[in-house]
């Protein structure tokens, strides 16, 4: 077994993050069409539909409350929002959601929080924009 892959940096939109960098989520203006909100609705039924994930449920019964259910709810209507915008400004909304999401507020860190050990490969510039 192998863990070789014919996988790029680009085939994985948050690849940058695995590097402690921000996303530049140029994918949603290169393939509008291919942005979707299923992820937000997948966790909004992982929630609500309890018989599947009842190992979460008692497992971490703390991030199991209200406050688990309005962020997935929050999630999905702000993911809702960047869906109806225009593809130019889709990845700049996608970054703050980014940021918010697992950066916080101190916005002086400008990174992920994970441990920054190399530079990542560079991409092949698959969602590059041509003339």
């Amino acid at each position: 077994m192998t863990t070789r892959t014919p996988a790029v940096p680009d085939d994985f939109p948050h690849f940058s993050a695995w590097y402690g960098r921000i996303p530049t989520f140029e994918h949603a203006r290169a393939r509008p069409k291919d942005f979707n909100c299923r992820d937000q609705v997948f966790h909004l039924r992982q929630l609500v539909d309890a018989r599947y994930y009842l190992h979460w449920h008692y497992s971490d019964a703390d991030s199991y409350n209200t406050s688990a259910y309005f962020q997935a709810a929050e999630d999905w209507l702000r993911c809702r929002r960047i869906l109806k915008m225009d593809a130019e400004e889709r990845p700049r909304a996608l970054q703050d959601w980014f940021i918010d999401r697992y950066i916080g507020k101190d916005k002086e860190k400008r990174h992920a929080p994970v441990w920054e050990y190399r530079e990542p490969p560079p991409g092949i510039g698959k969602f590059e924009q041509l003339d």
